[in-house]
């Protein structure tokens, strides 16, 4: 690579950093305005964003280590993607209006946990506690699975009609399936 051309990538990524704060900006004064033309108020269904953050700041530790240097704060990848989770979940509970379904999202904030803490030892690669945290988050999730399935169905009863529906269509999708093996014989 020749020096001009260094130089040229320096001189395009200086100009990109300095442009950032005019974009952000730009991006608040348009959702600001969208809020006062279609008239709803952003606190209304922004206010997760905050407990996202706060799990952001504590990721961040963990985020600018290296394996050459750990930061002392990195620990905190595991309560800060716990935390980031919860955000999420209540931003998209409070855009359902399905504050139920934390019976069973906690099993999310748990693998979210296990999460943080591969991201905490990502540098380190004598450890099974990888493999260990992968399979809690896999048991996680298929508990959420279940738990969500049961939940929903039996005690929110959510699907009404759907639910009938859903079991007509997987008895359907059940004999065709075995009409079509007897048929490949």
């Amino acid at each position: 690579m020749s020096e001009e051309t260094v130089l040229k990538a320096e001189v395009r990524n200086k100009n990109l950093r300095a442009s950032w704060p005019a974009i952000l900006l730009i991006g608040i004064g348009l959702v600001l305005l969208s809020s006062k033309v279609f008239g709803f108020f952003l606190m209304d269904f922004m206010w997760p964003g905050f407990v996202v953050g706060s799990g952001l700041l504590m990721l961040y530790p963990a985020y600018i280590s290296t394996p050459e240097k750990r930061r002392s704060l990195a620990f905190f990848a595991i309560p800060g993607a716990m935390t980031v989770a919860t955000g999420i979940l209540l931003f998209m509970m409070n855009l359902t209006n399905h504050f139920e379904s934390m019976a069973y999202a906690w099993t999310l904030i748990l693998a979210a946990g296990a999460g943080g803490y591969i991201y905490f030892n990502r540098f380190e690669d004598t450890d099974n506690s990888i493999e260990k945290a992968h399979r809690f988050i896999r048991t996680m999730v298929l508990l959420f699975m279940g738990m969500a399935m049961f939940f929903e169905l039996l005690i929110f009863q959510s699907f009404g009609y759907w639910w009938p529906l859903i079991i007509i269509g997987l008895g359907a999708y059940m004999l065709m399936k075995e009409r079509r093996s007897k048929s490949d014989e």
